[in-house]
This record gives structure tokens, sequence and C-alpha cells, in this order.
């Protein structure tokens, strides 16, 4: 038979004491009590094994001490890592994570919200699906969450507007890899992007143009492959490139394991045959038997400013504004060599 679970009441009883006397010893609440009885309510309190209920003092104190975090797609290793470091910088403040993950579809992003608000959560870590930046359906979300008046943070991909978001720094990323590669004597690059919509995507974009425009070069269109963020469109990206760049930067690192793959199969040597550079640098890049050259990601950085910025949201009970913009870092490995011409 499961053991009934202490009350705050059964606590009284034991210590002789009023339930108001136990709420402001055990919730560490000013009072004028001795120090004989603070440690008698304290004993008895852990020798009952009591926790406090948290429904009942979230009524309280309009708190429930949690944080709702909505990422478009839990699979991909960078979220995943992202919401690992989020949920024990939460911790250390005594915040719990209520997680979805909206596949990438704009309507999870409109119900997720209102489910996580229904739940009461103090805070939202919001990184917008894909479908939610096409077609403006982002204005819905930003209505929502005003509507709602729910403090919000942006991660990674945001919308237009004052509301406070953490991300890498895209733009310098990309101009930092694509420097690399011309600096390793390729001129003939080609791109499997993420979905021009995101704002990641955009800035990989804008860095990748503006190292080939100082380097009087221009991007060819045909060599421009608009994706998805996932292991297929890199494997079907590279099926276009392969053959006709001799360097392919993929605009995260799950599009290049998927670039390749395609390289297997079409019995192509990664660098001897074509150099590959992605974005992200998550776990598998390091470890794979083609080690990835890519731009690290700071999460564990930008989960403490994620952080930092809900809880100062949450607890001054006011709105933020802050953008923070934090330098990814090149990681040289094994998938960039020296472009070789045909005739040697």
């Amino acid at each position: 038979m499961q053991k009934k679970l202490a009350t705050i009441k059964d606590i009284a009883t034991q210590c002789g004491v009023s339930m108001t006397t136990v709420s402001l010893v055990l919730n560490n609440r000013p009072n004028n009590f001795s120090d004989e009885t603070i440690a008698r309510i304290i004993r008895i309190a852990h020798d009952n094994d009591y926790h406090p209920n948290g429904i009942a003092k979230s009524l309280a104190t309009r708190k429930s001490h949690t944080i709702g975090i909505i990422v478009p797609d839990i699979s991909n290793t960078f979220f995943s890592e992202s919401v690992k470091s989020l949920q024990l910088e939460l911790d250390k403040k005594g915040y719990a994570v209520l997680l979805c993950s909206s596949e990438e579809k704009f309507a999870n992003d409109y119900k997720y919200i209102k489910l996580l608000a229904a739940r009461q959560v103090d805070g939202l870590i919001l990184t917008v699906a894909a479908e939610t930046m096409a077609n403006n359906n982002w204005v819905q979300i930003k209505d929502l969450l005003a509507s709602l008046k729910l403090p919000t943070v942006l991660y990674d991909r945001y919308y237009p507007g004052v509301e406070p978001k953490v991300y890498v720094d895209n733009k310098q990323g990309a101009y930092e890899l694509t420097q690399y590669l011309l600096e390793n004597g390729h001129t003939d690059i080609g791109l499997i992007t993420g979905p021009l919509d995101l704002i990641s995507a955009q800035g990989r974009l804008a860095g990748v143009n503006l190292a080939l425009q100082e380097a009087g070069l221009t991007l060819k269109p045909e060599h421009v492959i608009n994706a998805n963020y996932d292991i297929e469109s890199g494997r079907q990206g590279a099926k276009q490139l392969l053959g006709n760049v001799s360097a392919i930067f993929a605009f995260n690192d799950l599009q290049a394991y998927g670039v390749m793959d395609a390289a297997r199969e079409m019995n192509m040597v990664i660098p001897r045959d074509v150099s590959l550079v992605g974005f992200d640098d998550i776990f598998y890049s390091a470890v794979l038997d083609m080690r990835l050259t890519t731009v690290s990601q700071p999460i564990k950085e930008m989960a403490k400013e994620l952080c930092f910025l809900m809880i100062k949201a949450i607890e001054d009970d006011e709105p933020i504004s802050n953008e923070i913009s934090i330098p990814g870092k090149l990681v040289r490995r094994d998938s960039v060599a020296k472009f070789r011409s045909i005739n040697g």
C-alpha cells in the first residue's frame, strides 16, 4: 500500500504549532520563532519526507517556476544539445522545463504556445518553426504572445521586433568559413542552404556573398541549392553539386552528413574529390571517420544568456528588449583540402 504523503497540517499537528507557523518556516519567510521551534519543524518535516504541493504554491504565488521551451526539431542534435544546456542552467535557478517540438510546423508553434500558457509556465524560450517564418505566419505568433503577456526570449531564429533574442553571428561565421575555403584555393563553391525565410540561413548566405565579393567572385545560381536543415536535404543537394564544384558549404552539420553519404554512393572521397564544411559543430562532427570542418555554436554560453534574459523578464516583471549576438568559432578539421586542378 502506497504511503500517504505528509501535508502541512500533519507537520503542524506533530509540532504542536499552527499551519501558518510551519508554512513560514518551510518557505524561509521572515518570522520571530525560536531556533528550537524552527529546528523542530524542519526535523519533523524531514522525518515525514514532506514535500510542498507545487500546484498549491503556484496558485498562491502566481509562479510555477516552470519554463516552456519550444524547438523546431528535437531530433536535430543542435536543438537537443541546446535543451540540455538550458535545462541545466534553469535548474540552477530553481526552474523546471516543459519541452515541445514543433516539427517545423506553424500550427504546432501556435498550439504549443497556448498549451504552455494554459500550464501556467512563467516564461517561454522559443525557436520558431521554418513554417512560422514563411508567409508572415510569425505575425500571428507575435500577436498571440502579446495577448498572453507571456515573457518570451527567442533563440537562434527570430522575427522582426524588439523581443529579446539570443543567437550566433551567422554572417560572420559563414564569412570566415568561406574565407577558409578561398585560402585553400576553392573558388567554385556550392551551397546547400537552410530555408531562406529563416534569419540563420539569410545570415549565412550574406556571409558567403561578402567573402566572395571581397575576392572578386560571385556565386553561380545553379550551385545554390535551397533546402531544409536535415540529412536528406544534404544528400539530395549533394547529388546536384558533386562533380560540378570543388567545395560544398552545407548550412548545417546534418546536411553535411548527407553530403558525406551521397559522396560515398558516388565513389567520391572527401576531401580528395570535394572539400566540405558545415555549421553548428554538433557532437558527431568531431568523431566521424571524416571529421568535419565547421563553425562551432557556443551552445553553453548562449544557454546562460538565454536564462539570464528569461529570469530577468520574469522576476523583474518588466519588458526587456535585449539582443545578444555571440560569435561562433571556426573549427578546422579534416574535410577541407587544398584545391587541385585536373592537370595537377
